[in-house]
């Protein structure tokens, strides 16, 4: 097979990164494009174990008081983070704005506390974390122009960055400890070369309404059965080396694993890729979305033995779903690892990640991503140890 080139997202939306299949199963890597090198540091620890991984916030009340509460898990039946002022919703019933005077709970132990940032506070909810829960629009951030992603609004996505700030690609928070991503981004790169940027929006800026936070990578599990020739079994989980706080900032949160089939459903692919094939593409700053059909692995077929792969091309559904072949929608040159996600019941789940296609938004030409269910016991099987 020649030359297959990993995607970014087009519809005026693409991904960042160029990386290509070259001869010998290597990569090379775009080194032109760079996020600029804001280092934030991780949020400082509250002196209490992360929640569990497949939760996140659901709707938020104001708490009026912006110094200090008991934080998610504390046992106070309360979770909490922290936003820009004004980003709550308001309660009835006095939910998260009255000071509770005395507590003599049986059995009780002090809690540990939130502290917030400068020009933020605490936002409080009795609803429990769910993954794949978008939070509500951050008041006073910047009003995104189509098809850019509105701020905030895939806070499971991942950047890879090298340690000089290079963009390397995406993946896909789904744990505290965990971020999903293709095999090809990082299959042959030191674990001490790269880091995980969560958080972001505009690479192009360092003064966000909410800082992103920036994770060193402890291990890298790469899957057994990847053919970096054909990239097959395209999937590899990062662990970081501290974990992500969980509920401590509404631009940071997991996406939940894949539970059903999402063919025939339209879904969205988010990241900073090329905005067209080849040379003239151009990467974008801001982060874009582009919605996308997931195709039915027959039409997968057929669609895409109608390309140069030719009459002689099996597309493998264990390793592999597509979607697209829509006039001007696709995800394009660059950024391998974006997740693919879909939306049932108010939930956002990762039914895949951006692997390799023919060419960008090509009409009746699809785009090819890691299938995730396929590898579901694999990653369970990270995860718990």
């Amino acid at each position: 097979m020649n030359s297959i080139f990993v995607f970014g997202i087009i519809s005026t939306i693409v991904v960042l990164k160029h990386v290509k299949v070259i001869a010998g199963g290597g990569f090379s890597a775009n080194q032109y494009f760079t996020f600029p090198g804001q280092s934030p540091q991780p949020a400082p620890p509250t002196n209490q174990n992360p929640p569990p991984s497949n939760q996140n916030l659901g709707p938020l009340a104001r708490q009026l008081i912006s110094g200090t509460v008991p934080p998610t898990g504390s046992g106070s039946g309360i979770t909490c983070i922290c936003v820009p002022i004004g980003s709550c919703a308001t309660p009835t019933d006095g939910s998260g704005q009255i000071d509770i005077r005395i507590v003599n709970t049986p059995g009780a132990t002090s809690a540990p506390i939130l502290a917030c940032a400068a020009g933020l506070v605490i936002c409080c909810s009795t609803t429990p974390y769910q993954c794949g829960v978008r939070y509500p629009p951050i008041q006073g951030a910047p009003t995104p122009v189509p098809p850019q992603a509105a701020y905030g609004e895939y806070p499971w996505q991942a950047v890879l960055l090298t340690t000089t700030d290079v963009y390397l690609g995406s993946g896909a928070l789904i744990s505290s400890r965990h971020v999903l991503t293709a095999a090809h981004k990082i299959a042959n790169l030191p674990i001490n070369t790269y880091k995980v940027r969560l958080g972001e929006w505009n690479s192009a800026s360092t003064s966000e309404p909410i800082p992103a936070q920036e994770y060193l990578v402890a291990a890298a599990t790469i899957n057994p059965g990847f053919n970096g020739a054909n990239l097959q079994n395209d999937v590899a989980v990062i662990t970081l080396a501290t974990p992500v706080t969980l509920g401590l900032t509404p631009t940071i949160a997991t996406v939940c694993l894949p539970t059903a089939s999402y063919t025939g459903q339209r879904c969205y692919v988010s990241g900073w890729g090329k905005n067209d094939f080849g040379a003239v593409g151009q990467y974008q700053a801001i982060q874009k979305e582009v919605d996308v059909p997931i195709r039915s692995t027959a039409d997968c077929q057929s669609s895409l033995s109608a390309t140069r792969l030719g009459p002689n091309f099996v597309f493998n559904p264990v390793s592999f779903i597509c979607a697209g072949g829509e006039p001007g929608k696709d995800a394009c040159t660059g950024d391998g690892g974006s997740p693919l996600v879909c939306q049932v019941a108010n939930r956002w789940y990762l039914a895949g990640l951006v692997a390799w296609g023919i060419g960008c938004a090509q009409p009746g030409v699809p785009g090819v991503y890691v299938n995730v269910a396929s590898y579901l016991p694999w990653i369970q099987t990270i995860l718990s140890s």
